[in-house]
């Protein structure tokens, strides 16, 4: 596209450079053709104001045009932004128009134009930029022949094609309203490109911020994944170490009891109540080890889907008999990755503990929504309440979770009303589609 806007500003000085050969001729041949026919004093008088030399109109023009290209290819290889070479190209280019306006008895201003649409293609600052739009729009205005006429005698273009046949009026009328006209709508064309490729980079921009953003929303998930990953890691070795040690320390010893147990025979009575209870503590710590690897590793649902692993859940809640958690699943969901799994199981499993820990509730109500592209999780439970929800550990790693997700999870909690949680997730697999 820039190329195209800089094809038609070529144009551009190259038909402003036929308008001006084509006035400065007129005038050069039209002054020569008075003195051939002998009808110079009678022109003069009538004039009432002296022409310039015949041959300095279209030499001097058209040399000042050529130093204006010059001046473009200066700014096309030495401009930079709010670099002061660029204003003083820009006055001096202003300064030459003006000078090729002079030579054309100021019959021609549509020239001052051709420099504000250039004003757009090199890299001015917008302090330059109204600063030389300003200057050339004042020009453009103020060097009318209409209206510099007024103060100052001057002979126009019309003057000196008066002086031709009405036939050859006609035809130098016409060419110069047909490359005026031409310009005009060239400058048009210009403006009309420039503003769709500003469009269009405008687009681009967009584009590119939407897919830097998406691409940063999923290196944030896959972030959130890998901290994830290097936090079951270390929970899975955790869970080994303590499995491998502590749980081998405690086998032993509850072995050690059981055989002491058997030679005890007939021991007294306090010696073997002591080594039951022992046995008893051994074996229970035992099995409360066993119960917290089970919840550090991994795979609390990798051996099945999340739907059983939390009927499961539930149902391991129900068995004591005091607590009643109630679980309703509705639709049906896309298959989903382990982490968002493991993140909906995580978060149900840390509202049900707080509601039994923290609420003192025996009735919760766990609904899961199932949706094509997102999954809702409400949770109810008839606890104690609180008037204001205090944000520890679990419940900001909860909501941390959920976000790297890109979902949001919410509370809502008055005292003895329990406490209400409600969390969204959307779907990666929908997300992709």
């Amino acid at each position: 596209m820039e190329k195209k806007v800089r094809l038609v500003y070529g144009s551009l000085y190259a038909l402003n450079l036929i308008i001006i050969l084509f006035i400065s001729l007129t005038i050069c041949l039209t002054i020569y053709k008075i003195n051939a026919d002998g009808m110079a004093r009678t022109f003069l008088e009538e004039a009432r104001y002296l022409p310039h030399v015949a041959w300095k109109v279209p030499t001097y023009s058209i040399l000042l045009f050529l130093v204006l290209g010059i001046s473009e290819v200066l700014k096309l290889l030495f401009g930079k932004e709010d670099s002061l070479w660029l204003l003083y190209l820009y006055l001096l280019d202003l300064f030459l128009l003006t000078l090729i306006s002079y030579s054309l008895n100021f019959s021609y201003n549509v020239i001052y134009l051709y420099i504000i649409a250039g004003l757009f293609l090199h890299p001015t600052g917008i302090s330059m930029r109204l600063l030389i739009l300003t200057l050339a729009l004042g020009c453009f205005i103020i060097f009318d022949y209409d209206l510099f006429s007024v103060r100052v005698n001057l002979l126009s273009f019309k003057d000196y094609v008066d002086y031709h046949s009405p036939q050859r009026r006609i035809y130098l009328y016409s060419i110069k309203s047909i490359l005026t006209s031409i310009n005009l709508m060239m400058i048009i064309l210009h403006f009309y490109i420039l503003i769709n490729s500003k469009i269009r980079e405008n687009k681009e921009f967009i584009r590119l911020n939407d897919a830097l953003k998406k691409n940063l929303r999923e290196l944030n998930i896959a972030n959130g994944k890998l901290e994830e990953a290097g936090r079951m890691k270390e929970r899975n070795r955790l869970a080994h170490e303590i499995h491998d040690i502590l749980g081998h320390s405690l086998t032993c010893i509850s072995t050690g009891l059981e055989a002491s147990l058997e030679v005890a025979g007939e021991s007294p009575p306090l010696l073997l109540r002591q080594l039951r209870k022992i046995k008893k503590l051994s074996d229970k710590g035992l099995k409360d080890i066993r119960r917290s690897v089970n919840e550090l590793k991994e795979d609390a649902i990798g051996g099945s889907s999340l739907i059983p692993s939390l009927k499961e859940l539930v149902e391991n809640i129900n068995i004591p008999g005091r607590q009643k958690v109630m679980l309703s699943i509705e639709g049906k969901a896309r298959v989903m990755d382990h982490d968002e799994e493991l993140t909906i199981y995580r978060m149900i499993q840390e509202s049900l503990t707080n509601s039994i820990r923290h609420g003192r509730a025996d009735r919760i109500v766990v609904v899961l929504y199932l949706k094509e592209t997102e999954v809702s999780i409400e949770i109810q439970d008839n606890g104690s309440g609180a008037d204001q929800i205090v944000e520890h550990f679990g419940l900001s790693h909860m909501k941390e979770q959920i976000a790297i997700l890109g979902g949001s999870l919410a509370h809502q909690s008055r005292p003895g009303e329990g406490f209400y949680t409600k969390a969204t997730i959307p779907l990666r697999s929908a997300r992709s589609d």
